[in-house]
């Protein structure tokens, strides 16, 4: 399946990625990937892990799939239902995440605990010594 994540343009206020209600720039991706990233991270993602994304908002599974990305993990779009053997972790939205497995640790974005974890993150880049964190 071809990556839905926008390539990083020369200039950062660019928008890469858009939906009925947002138009996300270059540099917005890069930091809302890196807090999304350190989130995962703190899950314990770890480098090849499988992670689904089971998101309808392009903006936001662009984000998600950057995010993977940069905790070298493998993104995994997927609908409703079971997930292949192997998936470590998942990201999703409260009204998906009835519709799918319990057999993964799910990241439900728009729950209030997450988005103030998320909030309060760091935007700065992932580094090594954050993935080996």
């Amino acid at each position: 399946m071809p990556s839905t994540a926008p390539r990083h343009p020369a200039d950062r206020n660019t928008v890469v990625v858009s939906d009925t209600d947002t138009d996300l720039t270059a540099e917005e991706l890069h930091r809302w990937s890196n807090r999304l990233a350190r989130m995962l991270l703190g899950m314990g993602a770890k480098a090849g892990a499988v992670i689904a994304i089971a998101i309808d908002s392009p903006v936001e599974a662009a984000v998600a799939e950057r995010a993977i990305a940069k905790v070298r993990g493998i993104p995994l779009p997927v609908g409703d239902g079971a997930l292949p053997a192997g998936t470590a972790l998942g990201i999703t939205h409260r009204a998906r995440r009835t519709r799918l497995t319990d057999d993964v640790r799910w990241l439900i974005l728009d729950e209030p605990a997450t988005l103030r974890r998320y909030l309060v993150g760091s935007d700065s880049t992932i580094t090594v010594a954050d993935r080996s964190a």
